[in-house]
């Protein structure tokens, strides 16, 4: 016998904001999540599963569009046309998803309930499913002590929605411990929450398998679901199966003191084309982390050279496939000359760094310096202040300022060959 243990699919998850990136696969990436479910029923059916568990969020909440639901439904019959049970639990961001329970579900789809922790026998399997779904989103309260306990000559599989590693990329909601978990006396715990994939404990097996599609950047790599087999009431193998067809990444372009913005293009190209190859019929949405002391700092200081080159990337998967998206890049550059060599010496340069070193670390000369800056605006042109209400006193600000003329001075003061 096989199970699939799957959560977090945020079914058209809104991703806000997403129509002001350059060049954005809107449509497919806002159909991702839903195609991430046609997969998951793939898996359900290729693998021959029995039953398929969802530990929580199935929805996103806040979805006004019924045919949202609708799809889901359609995708639950499928797999009841397949003979596959669906067992579900609501989880903090489907928990008070009103608009679901007026949704045509299957017979083969049962949401466990949301007051006590509910068991469900299935008899011909030998198996029970014990879960709660969560009644109320901001769920603090540790689960674990009201859920009942194994029955006996049954394979007992617990579902839970909870933050179980206390894992700060994610709320603390219904937080419990592992061993709380193993000492229960289930033989499988799927659980739900946290979007990366992580087997917790081994006999009984405690799983995290992820979400099914990531959804931003931080959430890189294969998303999918689990493919548990049992055999004698005991599951003997964990498999992975991947749902998801868009796979973030973060690619680090790493530049040597003598490169120019020739050379960054030509870095980029060569590992866009390789994240191409990888990308095995997805969608590989991209984000460029430009870094390091090299001559291409000098040009990018420029706005305009800067807007170009970011231009030049972002054009870059055209030559090789449409199945690359370039979704931000970053230039954390630096001059190509050793900063905090020049500090130590004892020369014109060296003195002017140092001083700009105590600026920075001197509130009341930081002060001063907005003064001054708010002071010189007020005796140029008016424009200027049609920028917006510009935070002259704001340390962070005013730190970018300092960084940016201190390069300006690096580049007139240094006689070193330019790109």
């Amino acid at each position: 016998m096989k199970f699939v243990h799957a959560a977090d699919l945020h079914i058209d998850s809104p991703l806000r904001g997403l129509e002001h990136y350059e060049g954005a696969p809107v449509e497919r990436v806002r159909l991702a999540t839903r195609a991430a479910l046609t997969n998951l029923v793939r898996v359900c059916i290729e693998e021959e599963a029995s039953f398929l568990v969802v530990a929580g969020d199935l929805f996103d909440g806040d979805w006004n569009d019924f045919n949202t639901a609708l799809f889901a439904a359609a995708q639950m019959r499928a797999l009841r046309n397949h003979g596959v049970r669906v067992f579900v639990i609501r989880g903090n961001h489907d928990s008070r998803d009103e608009m679901s329970y007026r949704v045509p579900w299957p017979d083969n789809f049962h949401m466990l309930d949301y007051r006590e922790p509910e068991t469900v026998v299935l008899e011909d399997l030998g198996v029970a499913i014990h879960g709660m779904s969560f009644p109320r989103r901001e769920l603090t309260e540790n689960l674990v002590p009201r859920y009942p306990k194994p029955i006996k000559g049954l394979m007992n599989i617990g579902l839970l929605h909870t933050n179980a590693t206390g894992s700060l990329d994610h709320d603390s909601y219904a937080p419990c411990s592992v061993g709380e978990l193993a000492a229960k006396g289930y033989d499988y715990w799927g659980l739900g929450h946290i979007h990366k994939r992580e087997v917790l404990h081994e006999g009984p097996h405690v799983v995290y398998p992820g979400n099914t599609q990531g959804r931003h950047v931080r959430e890189t790599g294969d998303k999918g679901c689990v493919v548990a087999t049992v055999r004698g009431g005991e599951v003997a193998s964990l498999d992975f199966r991947s749902t998801d067809v868009l796979r973030w990444r973060r690619e680090t372009i790493a530049l040597e003191p003598e490169d120019g913005v020739d050379e960054l293009i030509d870095a980029a190209r060569v590992r866009l084309k390789a994240v191409a190859d990888e990308a095995d019929g997805r969608l590989a949405a991209v984000r460029l982390e430009v870094k390091g002391r090299c001559r291409a700092h000098r040009i990018l200081g420029d706005e305009t050279r800067r807007l170009e080159t970011v231009a030049q990337l972002r054009a870059l998967p055209g030559e090789f496939t449409e199945d690359l998206w370039v979704e931000k890049i970053k230039m954390e550059t630096d001059h190509p000359l050793d900063r905090d060599q020049l500090r130590k010496g004892r020369d014109v340069l060296g003195d002017l760094l140092r001083s700009i070193d105590g600026v920075r670390s001197d509130q009341t000369a930081l002060g001063e310096l907005g003064l001054q800056i708010r002071k010189l605006t007020n005796k140029v042109a008016l424009e200027l202040k049609d920028e917006g209400d510009l935070e002259f006193a704001g340390a962070d600000q005013l730190a970018r300022w300092l960084r940016q003329a201190e390069d300006e001075l690096l580049n007139r003061l240094t006689t070193e060959r330019r790109s």
